[in-house]
């Protein structure tokens, strides 16, 4: 625990740089704990501490948030009311400036606010989702509810980079339970119950799979029907990088609002939906092998649609045919429901062209 000299010396503090002093101060107190071992720490104990925010509230590069504060605390065990009080009171002092940018401010604060059409897209591209996961060097998140057109396309992918001993952590609805109703709801009666709980049990099938690789995978199962979904890229490093697609009503998949973020230029935002996936992933259950529902057989439409080659209802994902090809022969978006024609298209049902893939 840090002492009155540690007190005295948050008191002068006024800068970043001076801030990141004390941190250092604090770690060497404390064993000089590697960063990823109090990122573990933090998820271990729903305190996120995202590495690279850490290295930079330690290097002085940029101040800590509230929260990591807080939670750094915690794990040096710093629990001195005074004490945090000092630690908080520095850390105010540097917000105050308005050379800091942060998150807590309101569309006044702004001089001119971004565009929605230069901020959010539509495309779920998931040959850019594929090529993240094969980039990827240290973790990849995927947060959804049943990921239905996803997992089966990006299985192959998910086995490469376990191969790399990238860790890879999947967080969906839990079978059976409220969330799932809720999502049949949020997806339409062209769907149904039946129907979204046998895609999220041919997913599980897949993944059951996997977790015969090693222990790098990690799947987990949650009664919480999620706002968005999100797929996250080294999200404990500084080039990591996270897309967020939000929830719509209907089941309308391709008319989602998508955006992403960077870790380097959103450092903030970014803790924030590092943080979202955390704590909710901390109130999870862990998914063992094994505990797969029964699913549907070989030859039925659902299994058809999610089939692991990357076809859905013998039509490939991302194929050809999913698009036409953009001028000058640019290669087009796969479309992410694997259904040629999605407006209007090839005499699909609505359930078909509207498919709730998330």
């Amino acid at each position: 625990m840090a002492d009155r000299s540690m007190a005295s010396e948050l008191q002068s503090v006024q800068t970043t740089e001076a801030l990141a002093g004390c941190i250092r101060n604090l770690l060497s107190r404390n064993g000089n704990l590697s960063l990823r071992e109090l990122e573990s720490w933090g998820i271990a104990h729903n305190r996120p501490m995202p590495r690279a925010s850490l290295g930079e509230a330690r290097a002085g590069v940029r101040p800590p948030g509230r929260q990591l504060l807080l939670n750094l605390l915690v794990a040096c065990d710093v629990r001195d009311d005074q004490e945090v009080s000092a630690w908080l009171d520095a850390l105010d002092r540097i917000h105050k400036s308005k050379s800091i940018q942060t998150r807590h401010r309101s569309f006044g604060d702004l001089q001119q606010p971004a565009s929605a059409n230069r901020f959010f897209v539509e495309q779920d591209d998931l040959i850019e989702i594929s090529r993240l996961i094969q980039g990827a060097q240290d973790e990849v998140w995927l947060w959804g509810t049943t990921l239905s057109m996803h997992i089966p396309f990006l299985d192959n992918y998910l086995g490469q980079a376990l191969a790399r001993d990238v860790r890879v952590k999947v967080l969906l609805i839990r079978p059976g339970g409220a969330a799932m109703s809720m999502l049949a709801f949020r997806a339409g009666p062209a769907w149904g119950l039946t129907r979204l709980e046998e895609h999220l049990a041919i997913n599980l099938g897949l993944l059951d799979r996997r977790l015969e690789q090693g222990n790098a995978l990690e799947v987990r199962l949650v009664d919480y029907l999620p706002p968005y979904t999100l797929y996250a890229y080294d999200p404990g490093l500084d080039d990591g990088s996270m897309d967020v697609r939000l929830g719509s009503f209907g089941g309308q998949h391709e008319l989602r609002p998508t955006f992403r973020l960077n870790r380097r230029r959103e450092g903030e935002w970014f803790d924030y939906f590092y943080e979202q996936f955390t704590g909710v992933w901390n109130a999870a259950s862990p998914y063992r092998r094994g505990q797969a529902p029964d699913t549907p057989p070989a030859g039925s439409a659902a299994a058809r649609r999610a089939a692991p080659d990357g076809h859905t209802d013998g039509r490939q994902v991302g194929s050809a045919r999913s698009a036409p090809a953009r001028p000058g022969g640019a290669r087009p978006h796969p479309d992410p429901t694997g259904v040629a024609g999605t407006l209007g298209g090839e005499g699909d049902d609505d359930a078909e062209r509207h498919p709730h893939g998330d």
